[in-house]
């Protein structure tokens, strides 16, 4: 028997007997010690010491918000890997846990805390979702680390990466990832591992630094343009053909601006938007919020949680449209066009024979 599964094995019987974990370190003095990340919910800070039945001494025990690990050449993996390096850890355990407090809040909530707190959204990641941990399945997300832990190159093949799941309630193990099987599986090179984080960290940054250099260009003014200088005696060309080029040259170069352009057509449902009526809008999550006045709508649109396309329903209205759709105005009547003008009659004169 190894040294997780004596663990498992002595966790159930503690489980189920409501005692603490007990098993015989001596026969495992080679698998020791045990590296373990686990969350930073206060409640572990006796579960885990009493449902492992390891001791202090022989437990490195490394925590973050989620217990979660994004790349293979990430901060994380770096500390997972020193533990082994320098404290000798020889076997790694990822544990999630049950009735995960990050887990049952909402965007719109944390975002309405950071405000609170005074953090500009516009500075935070675009993919908030992700990066605080708000995913739906602990199970993933234990899974998911173990399994980048394994492939990262700073991690020795000859050692364990397990994943494990506990009952907050009653300190008992499921065992998701057993690393006793992908014992010597060939992890990427550090090459590759590097180009993965870089790609995730590419697509965590992109939409933010096309805004950024977006913001940056400077807007074309035609009529700050230098006109080409000529020589007497040099051939000239017609100015009115020369300015139709630059200006065509100049909506090419106009073009990387998009993303300001975009932005633009917000402001019109804005300025028609009735901020004094009350709302209710479905999130990203799916929940229903509101009545909330026009007023806070707009300070969410602005601050990017939700946008004009949200599904929203009017205070008074049974029926559900985008926020654009309440911001749209009456059509203007159409008026009629007058009938077509007939030519008037050509007078012939008559010629007399």
């Amino acid at each position: 028997m190894r040294l997780l599964e004596a663990i498992v094995e002595a966790n159930q019987r503690a489980a189920a007997s409501g005692a603490k974990a007990s098993l015989n370190l001596s026969e495992f003095a080679d698998a020791l010690p045990l590296v373990a990340l686990t969350c930073i919910d206060p409640r572990l800070n006796r579960l885990i010491p009493e449902m492992l039945g390891v001791p202090e001494e022989q437990f490195i025990w490394l925590r973050n918000a989620g217990n979660i690990i994004f790349e293979p050449m990430s901060s994380m993996t770096r500390t997972l890997e020193l533990a082994c390096a320098v404290k000798g850890g020889k076997e790694i355990m990822n544990i999630g846990h049950t009735d995960r407090q990050v887990g049952k809040s909402t965007m719109l909530k944390l975002t309405d805390a950071f405000r609170a707190r005074g953090v500009d959204r516009a500075k935070l990641p675009e993919n908030l979702t992700e990066f605080f941990g708000l995913f739906a399945s602990e199970r993933q997300n234990v899974m998911r680390g173990a399994e980048i832990v394994r492939q990262s190159p700073l991690i020795g093949a000859k050692v364990p990466v397990h994943g494990l799941l506990m009952d907050i309630q009653t300190g008992k193990l499921e065992w998701l990832v057993n690393g006793y099987q992908t014992l010597g599986a060939a992890a990427p090179s550090f090459v590759e591992a590097v180009k993965q984080t870089a790609a995730g960290s590419v697509r965590q940054t992109a939409s933010e630094a096309l805004n950024l250099f977006a913001a940056k260009l400077p807007e074309f003014n035609l009529g700050e343009m230098k006109f080409p200088e000529f020589k007497i005696g040099e051939t000239t060309i017609d100015p009115n053909q020369w300015l139709s080029q630059a200006q065509s040259i100049a909506s090419v170069k106009s073009e990387p601006q998009q993303t300001e352009s975009v932005q633009k057509p917000a402001a019109e449902p804005e300025r028609k938007f009735d901020k004094e009526r009350k709302y209710r809008v479905i999130g990203a999550d799916q929940k229903v919020y509101g009545p909330i006045d026009g007023g806070k709508i707009l300070e969410w649109i602005a601050d990017g949680r939700i946008d004009w396309q949200t599904a929203s329903q009017m205070e008074g209205s049974g029926e559900w449209k985008p926020l654009s759709a309440w911001a749209e105005g009456p059509k203007p009547p159409t008026i009629p066009l007058p009938p077509p003008i007939k030519p008037a009659p050509r007078l012939q004169r008559m010629r007399r024979h």
